[in-house]
C-alpha cells in the first residue's frame, strides 16, 4: 500500500477564486426562480428556521411522522429525526436579510459555490494538472441531477461541503505530517527524529489538520445523521494502514494501536466541539444523546410505513413478513442505489472514468478514504436503511463524494486519452481539450434540462402544494385554532397554516383514531393521499363522521377535499 498522493503541489489560488466567482454567479441565477420550498424536507428546515429567527428556539408546529409516538398535539421539540444544520444556516441568512425565503437561501448560494474550488483541489492533489482541475471544478458547477438542489433549503449543500472537507483535511494532515515516517520510521526526513518519532512541528501540524477534519465531520453529522459514517470510514482506513505496515518486515512500529488511538482522539476532539452542544440539547428534551426515532426506519417493510400510526416497527414485525419480502426489498434498494451511483453521482459518462482512475490510484490514502466512505454509505443505505436510503438517503449523502468523482474522472480522462493516443497517433493535448470541453457541455445541457423539468416547466418548483394557501386562508377565517391533518404539514405551515399532523398511511378507522388522539379538527385529502384512503377520496360524502365542508382545485385534476371531523 502506498499512502502518498501522486502529486502534492501548490495549486493556483487565482484559479480557485475565479471558479468560486463563476460558481457563485451560476448558483445565484439558479436560485432566483426558486421562490419557496418545493418538498417536505425543504419546507421543514425553512419553517423551523423561522421559529429560530422569531426567538422560539428548536420547536415545530406540526407532526410529520408518528415514529416517536408523541404524547400530545404539536408544538413539539424539533429536529428529533432530521438534523438541524440546514435550519441553522437558513436562520443565519435571516439574521442578515430578514425573515424570508430569499434571505434563507443566501448561505446556501455562497456555500454551494465552494464545491467548485474543492473539486479543483481534489483533481490537483491527484495529478497536479491545471486543465483537468479546471474541468473538475466546472463539473461541480454543472452537476446534473444535483444542480437544482444546491440552493434549496436542504442538507445537500452543507453535507457536501462539510463531508468532502472532512476527508480532505484528514488526508492532508497525514500527508503534511508525513504518514510513512510515522508508521515506518523511514530515514532522511525533516519531520521525524532518528528513531522515527514525530518532531514537535509535525505533531502540531498533523494535530491541527485532524482536529479540523473532526470539526467538519461534526458539521456533516449536524447536517445529516449519515455524517457519522465519515468518522468511521476515516478511522477504519487509519487502522487498516497501520495493520498493513506493522506486518511488513521493515516496520518499526511497536504500538500501532497507540497511533490509531491518537488519530481518533484528534478527530473526536474536533467532532465533539461541534456536536457536544447538540447532544446536550437532545438529552434535555428526549433523554438520549441522539434520538432513536430515525433508527426505527431500519424495520420498515415499505417506505410508506414511515407514516404509519400506532404500529410497532421492530425486528419482530420486520421478520414477520417473511424472508422473501425482506430479500425483495433489499434487492430493490440495491438496484435503485446502483442506478443512483451510475446515473446521479457520475452522470453516466463520468462513472467509468472515475472507476478507471480510482482503480489506478487505489493505493493512495485519499482514494481509500473516499472509497471507504462510499462503500459504507452504499451498504448502510442498501441493507440497513433500505427504503429511506433508496428513496433519497443515498442521493443526499452522496453529495460529499461528488468532488472526488469529478477529480478522479478528469484525471482518468487524461489517462484514457494518453493510452489511446499511443495507439491511434492522436495529438493527446488537443484530444484532452476537445473531449474535456465536450463533456462539460454535456453536463451543462443535462443540468439545464433537469433544472427546466424540476423548476421552470409549468413553474413546477413554486407550484408545489399550490392550494395550501387557500386551505390555510379558509381555516384562518372559519376556525383559526383548528388542528389539521394534511399530507405535508411543514408546507402547510409555510403557507400560513396553523398546527397540523400528517395523514397517516392507515385506513379510515385508524386515521380517525390518530385524529382523536391529537385533537385534530379537520382532514385534508388530495390526489397524493395514502393508498388505504383511496375509497374515501373517491367517495368523499359517504363516511358518517366526516363532513365535507370545502373542495379546492376543481377542474385541475387534483381535487382537494377538506373534511370536518364530527365528534
Amino acid at each position: 500500500m502506498n499512502s502518498q498522493p501522486s502529486s502534492i503541489q501548490k495549486f493556483r489560488w487565482t484559479d480557485l477564486a475565479v471558479l468560486f466567482a463563476l460558481a457563485l454567479l451560476i448558483r445565484t441565477l439558479a436560485a432566483l426562480p426558486q421562490q419557496q420550498p418545493n418538498y417536505m424536507d425543504a419546507a421543514y428546515s425553512y419553517v423551523n428556521a423561522v421559529n429560530l429567527a422569531e426567538g422560539r428556539g428548536f420547536v415545530e408546529d406540526f407532526l410529520w411522522n408518528y415514529l416517536g409516538h408523541p404524547k400530545q398535539p404539536p408544538p413539539h421539540p424539533s429536529h428529533l429525526y432530521w438534523m438541524p444544520l440546514t435550519s441553522i444556516l437558513a436562520w443565519s441568512g435571516m439574521v442578515v436579510g430578514g425573515v424570508s425565503y430569499r434571505a434563507a437561501q443566501i448561505p446556501f448560494i455562497i456555500i454551494s459555490a465552494l464545491l467548485a474550488p474543492i473539486s479543483y483541489w481534489v483533481a490537483y492533489a491527484l495529478a497536479g494538472q491545471r486543465w483537468s482541475s479546471w474541468l473538475a471544478g466546472l463539473f461541480a458547477i454543472f452537476s446534473g441531477f444535483y444542480f437544482p438542489f444546491w440552493t434549496a433549503i436542504d442538507n445537500f449543500t452543507p453535507f457536501a461541503i462539510a463531508g468532502s472537507l472532512a476527508i480532505l483535511f484528514a488526508w492532508r494532515g497525514l500527508v503534511i505530517g508525513n504518514w510513512r515516517l510515522v508508521i515506518e520510521g523511514l530515514p532522511g526526513g525533516q519531520t521525524a527524529n532518528d528513531d522515527g518519532r514525530w518532531t514537535t512541528d509535525t505533531k502540531q501540524t498533523t494535530t491541527l489538520y485532524l482536529i479540523t477534519s473532526g470539526v467538519f465531520i461534526g458539521l456533516a453529522h449536524l447536517a445529516r445523521a449519515d455524517g457519522l459514517l465519515l468518522l468511521i470510514a476515516i478511522i477504519l482506513v487509519y487502522f487498516l494502514h497501520l495493520l498493513y505496515y506493522v506486518r511488513r518486515p521493515s516496520s518499526v512500529v511497536r504500538r500501532p494501536s497507540y497511533y490509531v488511538l491518537r488519530f481518533t482522539v484528534y478527530l473526536l476532539l474536533g467532532y465533539l466541539l461541534v456536536m457536544l452542544p447538540w447532544f446536550i440539547r437532545n438529552w434535555q428534551v428526549s433523554g438520549t444523546l441522539l434520538p432513536t426515532t430515525g433508527s426505527q426506519t431500519i424495520w420498515l417493510t415499505g417506505y410508506d410505513d414511515l407514516f404509519s400510526y400506532n404500529r410497532q416497527l421492530s425486528a419482530q414485525s420486520f421478520f414477520a413478513q417473511g424472508l422473501g419480502p425482506v430479500l425483495q426489498g433489499r434487492w430493490w434498494a440495491f438496484t435503485t442505489n446502483l442506478q443512483t451511483i451510475v446515473a446521479v453521482w457520475g452522470m453516466i459518462f463520468l462513472t467509468p472514468l472515475a472507476l478507471i482512475e480510482g482503480w489506478q490510484l487505489r493505493h493512495q490514502l485519499l482514494v481509500q478514504m473516499v472509497s471507504m466512505y462510499g462503500l459504507l454509505l452504499f451498504i448502510v443505505m442498501t441493507l440497513v436503511f433500505a427504503f429511506p436510503g433508496a428513496r433519497g438517503g443515498l442521493f443526499h449523502s452522496g453529495a460529499a463524494i461528488l468532488p472526488f468523482i469529478y477529480g478522479l474522472a478528469m484525471v482518468g480522462l487524461d489517462r484514457v486519452i494518453d493510452w489511446a493516443a499511443t495507439r491511434r497517433q492522436w495529438d493527446a493535448q488537443t484530444a484532452k481539450r476537445v473531449l474535456g470541453v465536450g463533456l462539460v457541455v454535456i453536463a451543462l445541457a443535462l443540468s439545464g434540462f433537469i433544472y427546466y423539468q424540476r423548476v421552470l416547466k409549468n413553474n413546477a418548483w413554486n407550484n408545489a402544494d399550490r392550494f395550501y394557501p387557500a386551505i390555510a386562508t379558509w381555516l384562518a377565517h372559519h376556525d383559526p385554532t383548528g388542528i389539521v391533518m394534511i399530507g405535508n404539514p411543514p408546507a402547510y405551515r409555510y403557507h400560513g397554516g396553523g398546527l397540523s399532523v400528517v395523514v397517516p398511511n392507515e385506513n379510515i378507522e385508524t386515521t380517525l383514531q390518530a385524529a382523536q388522539y391529537y385533537h385534530v379538527d379537520y382532514l385534508v385529502l388530495d390526489s397524493n393521499h395514502p393508498a388505504p384512503l383511496t375509497e374515501l377520496y373517491h367517495n368523499p360524502t359517504h363516511y358518517p363522521t366526516l363532513s365535507l365542508v370545502q373542495t379546492f382545485g376543481e377542474g385541475t385534476g387534483n381535487k382537494i377535499y377538506l373534511f370536518e371531523i364530527i365528534r
